[in-house]
């Protein structure tokens, strides 16, 4: 059988697998359908005091079951008024505290007011006391030189006259200044004492405020605690009723299945009964899918299918090539996806994949190709080469450096796998693949990326394109959030990266940029 028969036939054992798959995971959720719906038909009867005494061996787990479950909504009701009240109680205790600190705060206030009032009365009188004093010390100095002017014989008495007037308004200035500063400082000592007394009661008050502050922040610590052990118990309460809740789900389903092989039909459950009965002919339309499918495996066809497994993944490295991109590709998966452009005839060269089977078989001694196009005999990179190649990216670990190195017939290749691993959880698969004496089967893909076809719908986004030569191609999944980007370098090398987050394709590219493909050889 041709490499072209091979891929053909294995197409169709294919398609056929993934059919069975699919019907198969609908089987599974027709039997979580039909689960649900017996669960629903016993709590139907037990709800509605249906008659079961026939089914005695479930009345008293049931009982037990729906006791348990009572006793647990009981404590929850409970636990969540305890709570409910405590969270009342802190807030009133909150409020009377801010009311007495709001007093307290607005008294001190006041007596600060008169305690200003009187330092700024007590103040200004200092300071004319020490204006006074000033004025006393310049007044003896000009005395002095009254004085001696006097004293000197060339004075004439007229002048003399003047300056006994000058000393005589001195020595009144004098007394009224001294006057001044003993009435002030007699004036002072009740301001003085007045103060005093206002630093005392601004003090008592301060204190009595910081003692509010102090009660209400233990009051507020021993409420937190008792509300804390509250949010405690019931979180204990709501698994121990999950639990619960799990038990008796699984007695109802028991009841739902007894229930289901009764031939007389409570009229309370009818609805719930035909709604059994309806999923469980579901149940048996999916199974003869699932048979019709199992019918149709022809041996021919799964031995092809397992021969173009080893070809695209028997160890020489067609499986990031040929699984990742031509696989992806060539199996449409909507009418209106782009891709479906590559396996349309008339629309691409590269029409299907028994087109690309072909042109590998034009390839004659695959390994004599590869040297050919490397332009040099081929050795396969050792992990020496490979390994300094791996990016080193601030903040994440690499783990588990993994190299292997294979032959298939006339073709070698080897490849280095290594994790990467964050802090916060997130991982990062990183491999390169040596395609070695196999890398001319590459070349048919280089069409491929040089077509820039890209999807997004709301399954996936995908694209090959090329970057600056380099064949690139990328894909992230937008309901599990796995991201995969890989590139071909050189015509001979594979690298891939891959993921598992919301931003997987940036994280990915961030990791390729850390890369220095300038190690690996030509």
């Amino acid at each position: 059988m041709g490499i072209k028969s091979i891929f053909q036939e294995g197409m169709k054992e294919r398609k056929r697998k993934k059919s069975l798959s699919k019907v198969n995971n609908e089987f599974k959720d027709k039997e979580r359908v039909h689960a649900g719906q017996l669960i629903a038909l016993g709590q139907k009867a037990w709800e509605a005091k249906a008659d079961i005494s026939a089914f005695s061996d479930l009345q008293a787990p049931l009982a037990d079951a729906q006791k348990t479950l009572d006793d647990l909504r009981t404590q929850a009701k409970q636990l969540q008024k305890q709570k409910l009240d405590s969270e009342a109680k802190k807030k009133q205790e909150n409020d009377r505290f801010g009311a007495g600190q709001k007093e307290t705060e607005e008294k001190k206030r006041e007596v600060d007011k008169r305690l200003n009032e009187q330092k700024s009365t007590l103040l200004a009188g200092q300071r004319e006391t020490q204006r006074a004093t000033s004025r006393l010390a310049a007044s003896a100095n000009e005395r002095g030189q009254l004085q001696n002017k006097n004293a000197n014989p060339e004075t004439a008495e007229t002048e003399k006259l003047e300056i006994a007037k000058g000393l005589d308004l001195l020595t009144r200035e004098e007394e009224e200044l001294k006057a001044g500063i003993s009435a002030r400082a007699e004036a002072g000592k009740p301001v003085a004492t007045l103060i005093a007394a206002l630093q005392e009661e601004s003090a008592q008050w301060q204190k009595q405020l910081e003692g509010l502050r102090n009660e209400q922040k233990k009051m507020l610590a021993e409420m937190d605690k008792t509300i804390a052990t509250l949010n405690m118990d019931l979180t204990k309460n709501s698994e121990k009723t999950k639990e619960a809740e799990s038990k008796q789900k699984l007695e109802f389903k028991r009841l739902g299945e007894k229930l289901a092989t009764v031939q007389n039909m409570n009229p309370d459950i009818a609805k719930e009964m035909a709604a059994v009965q309806n999923a469980r002919t579901e149940m048996e339309g999916v199974q003869a899918l699932i048979g019709g499918l199992d019918r149709q495996k022809d041996e021919s066809q799964v031995s092809a299918y397992k021969k173009m497994k080893a070809i695209i993944v028997g160890g020489i490295v067609l499986a990031a090539a040929i699984i990742v991109l031509l696989v992806v590709l060539l199996t449409p998966k909507k009418s209106n996806n782009p891709f479906n452009r590559l396996t349309s005839p008339g629309q691409a060269s590269v029409n299907d994949l028994g087109e690309i089977a072909r042109q590998m078989q034009k390839l004659g001694s695959i390994k004599a190709e590869s040297e050919k196009s490397q332009g040099q005999k081929i050795v396969v990179a050792s992990e020496s080469m490979l390994t300094p190649t791996l990016p080193a990216v601030g903040g994440w670990q690499m783990q588990n450096p993994n190299y292997k190195r294979g032959a298939f017939g006339e073709l070698e290749t080897a490849s280095l796998q290594a994790g990467y691993a964050a802090a916060d959880g997130r991982t990062v698969q990183v491999q390169i693949t040596d395609a070695g004496t196999a890398s001319a089967l590459l070349s048919p893909l280089k069409m491929v990326f040089a077509m820039n076809v890209s999807i997004d719908d709301k399954d996936a986004f995908q694209r090959v394109s090329t970057y600056n030569g380099i064949p690139v191609a990328e894909r992230f999944d937008k309901r599990d959030r796995e991201a995969s980007f890989g590139i071909i370098y050189k015509d001979r090398y594979l690298i891939e990266f891959k993921t598992k987050a919301d931003k997987g394709l940036e994280l990915l590219k961030e990791f390729a940029a850390k890369m220095d493909l300038s190690k690996l050889q030509q």
